[in-house]
């Protein structure tokens, strides 16, 4: 008899702890089971096993309480190895987040702990020939003849009728079996070609292969081939026989990674991203986990692929908030990949062509190792920027949304035969739906926002908790006809883009256009094949993405990312600009930059439009240390959620006396209400913790933590965010 120790799959705070069953037989640690758990049959994740010499009433008696039977054991080995089992462990301790959360995470839709699974293994009828048998008829022996020469081909494959294929069953000579299939995501032709690293590439990884266990940030300008660096490290680890981990910020710029790795490294490449379908990521999470790849491209889940023996972890774009996870377990992408590598001996590379303050700031000081491409590649220049005063526009009586010099700039350089990238940070078509007789405003019943207007599907949509209405004819409050979409987002410069401009045609590329399976791929190889002249979207832009042909980049509205109440406003404003910049004059024709702004002094704008990543980094590091701001501590966000409103701010209050009273070298900010305060029915509100030291802060937190959410249940909410990137 066993005692069986079990998490169950329900990620919550309240039942993280494991539950004990009982099992005939020895179960292995990590496979998932059936459990009876009340009244529901739901899946478990076995912890621990002991062998137990008490009979099923002894234990009972022992216990005070009835032991129920596992039901049945789903898998024959264990989801994850040992490794990824204590990674777990401590990236629920470090996050304060349920175990079975953190399981979760790790794995594929169809190995969750979860109750909800869709897809299995695919299959497909194969023919084996039976060794010794012989055909009656000529065109039966020429078929056997044709499948001699093609072992284990699809029966849909075979160009011989399913008649004369079941005649040579019966006789006894084929067998039609069932043989299991991967699902493929892509399909790229392998070219294994040589590229000739330059001598600053070279330098670079030979500096990186020296360093062997290393973090190393790589700072190269747009353009400057970090790709190749990538490319040169994957090669090398691949020679010793060892995995690599190549993570990208954004599922558009997947692809293009996969495509990239996959003509140099063939079949040997994996991907691990949340577009592919379901059967597809259980396919690749196998292909991993029985070491039938070397490489893993994916985005920030890729992080927990099952590859063994790692050589290197590189993280491209390192400074992206989206290598941040906002739900639970709330992990940073790279604090992770610096975990596995450490079990693994492995080194890490970061790369960006704007590294976060904080990479930036520990390289300086020597914790991390620093690399420099501070040129293009073969020197082509990066391209001239210009700053255009929207304030000025205005003033002179230009009241559309292209400054001159803009319409100007896009109408030569379609003129030209060349192509065009545009920027605005904002989908939808306008901002939000007025009122003109009363003033209301159209907002969300259930969040503290305004309805966006979607034009395009004659919906009004709240971004935040998929809320939607059809477009209304009268005001809910007043009962008017005058209603007014104000502001704009990417549908409604789309428009304007075809009214305005001779022979534009546009592609808007923005999380509504690129829903759907390879979206992003699908729309990316259109502007490739010259479908369309003009690219216009959202921040998904803005990175990655390389056509010979765009020589000029245009940024609409700079300020939207700077007006954001986030500490790191500037910072964001700085890279998106830089990176969107970099998207132009990658080709042999010079690139050209507008940014409209109307705030044009700003030095996140005046930097971006330089191409000085340093001038920003000690600008922007005086109000970080003035502020006392990350790097020069570290922050945890703790945010209130309650569905009564009433209680909200006084439980705030506790948990701010509390932490003052149990934490030392701290400074606690708030509590104060979040910049959307209600958010699908929940109110909430935020404190910021300021600490040098996690010993300063960490048990008081872990105390509040189990208080609220296992004790108090569904009065108070508490989540904790280490190293926030939100403040929403």
């Amino acid at each position: 008899m066993y005692i069986v120790k079990v998490l169950v799959e329900h990620p919550v705070h309240a039942l993280d702890t494991t539950f004990d069953y009982l099992s005939e037989k020895s179960l292995l640690v990590g496979v998932r089971v059936w459990i009876r758990f009340g009244y529901q049959k739901i899946i478990g994740y076995v912890e621990n096993v002991e062998e137990t010499h008490f009979s099923k009433s002894e234990l009972e008696q022992r216990a005070g309480f009835r032991y129920q039977y596992i039901l049945d054991v789903i898998d024959e080995e264990p989801l994850l190895n040992e490794e990824l089992q204590t990674l777990a462990n401590q990236l629920s301790r470090m996050t304060l987040s349920p175990r079975i959360s953190c399981l979760q995470a790790m794995l594929p839709t169809q190995l969750k702990p979860s109750t909800h699974q869709t897809v299995g293994i695919k299959t497909q009828q194969v023919v084996h020939l039976v060794e010794g048998t012989y055909a009656k008829t000529i065109k039966q022996q020429e078929c056997m003849a044709f499948l001699q020469e093609h072992p284990d081909i699809p029966v849909k494959d075979i160009p011989y009728s399913r008649a004369l294929l079941d005649n040579l069953k019966k006789q006894g000579c084929i067998e039609i079996v069932e043989k299991e299939v991967y699902r493929q995501p892509f399909s790229i032709e392998h070219q294994s070609k040589h590229i000739q690293l330059t001598t600053q590439q070279q330098k670079v990884v030979d500096g990186i292969l020296a360093h062997q266990g290393r973090v190393a940030l790589l700072h190269g300008v747009t353009g400057s081939g970090k790709t190749e660096v990538y490319l040169a490290l994957a090669a090398h680890y691949i020679q010793q026989n060892k995995s690599v981990m190549m993570l990208v910020p954004e599922i558009s710029l997947t692809p293009m990674m996969v495509e990239v790795f996959r003509q140099r490294f063939g079949n040997q490449v994996a991907i691990l991203h949340s577009r592919l379908s379901q059967g597809e990521k259980y396919d690749e999470y196998r292909r991993i986990k029985r070491q039938e790849v070397k490489i893993v491209v994916g985005a920030r889940s890729a992080v927990f692929a099952p590859l063994e023996n790692i050589g290197i972890i590189i993280l491209d774009e390192e400074h992206d908030a989206s290598y941040k996870q906002e739900a639970k377990p709330r992990y940073l992408t790279s604090q992770i990949a610096k975990m596995r590598a450490k079990t693994h001996h492995a080194s890490v590379v970061l790369g960006s062509a704007t590294p976060s303050l904080e990479s930036y700031a520990r390289a300086l000081k020597g914790v991390y190792d620093l690399y420099e491409l501070p040129e293009r590649i073969n020197q082509k220049p990066l391209p001239q920027v210009e700053i255009v005063d929207m304030i000025q526009e205005t003033r002179q009586r230009n009241y559309s949304l292209f400054s001159r010099k803009m319409k100007q700039s896009i109408q030569q350089t379609i003129d030209k035969g060349e192509q065009v990238i545009l920027l605005l940070n904002k989908r939808g078509y306008a901002s939000y739906v007025q009122c003109q007789d009363c003033g209301e405003v159209l907002k969300c019943p259930h969040c503290d926002v305004t309805l966006t207007d979607h034009r395009s599907e004659h919906k009004l949509k709240c971004h935040y908790c998929e809320y939607m209405i059809d477009y209304p004819h009268v005001c809910p409050h007043c009962g008017s006809t005058h209603l007014k979409s104000v502001g704009y987002g990417t549908q409604k410069i789309e428009e304007e883009i075809e009214k305005i401009f001779c022979g534009a045609k546009v592609i808007r590329y923005d999380v509504d256009t690129t829903r759907q399976k390879n979206g992003h791929l699908k729309l990316l190889e259109r502007f490739r094949n010259k479908e369309a002249n003009i690219l216009l979207g959202t921040q998904m832009i803005a990175k990655g993405l390389d056509f010979e042909d765009v020589t000029f980049v245009g940024v609409l509205n700079a300020d939207l990312s700077l007006n954001i109440p986030d500490f790191r406003a500037s910072e964001r404003t700085f890279q998106l600009l830089c990176q969107v910049s970099g998207r132009s004059g990658r080709g042999q024709k010079q690139g050209h930059v507008i940014i409209q702004t109307y705030n044009p002094e700003h030095y996140a704008i005046t930097c971006a439009a330089k191409h000085d990543y340093i001038a920003f980094f000690h600008q922007e590091m005086q109000y970080r240390r003035k502020a006392k701001y990350p790097p020069y501590c570290h922050m945890v966000s703790i945010l209130i959620q309650s569905p009564h409103e009433e209680l909200i701010h006084s439980v705030a209050i506790d948990v701010k006396n509390y932490l003052l009273a149990h934490s030392q070298q701290t400074v606690i900010l708030g509590p104060a209400r979040s910049a959307i305060y209600k958010m699908q029915d929940i109110y909430r509100e935020r404190i910021l913790v300021k600490f040098l030291h996690s010993q300063d802060i960490y048990e008081a937190l872990c105390v509040m933590n189990d208080y609220y959410n296992k004790q108090q249940k569904g009065k108070v909410r508490i989540v904790c965010d280490f190293n926030p990137y939100s403040q929403i």
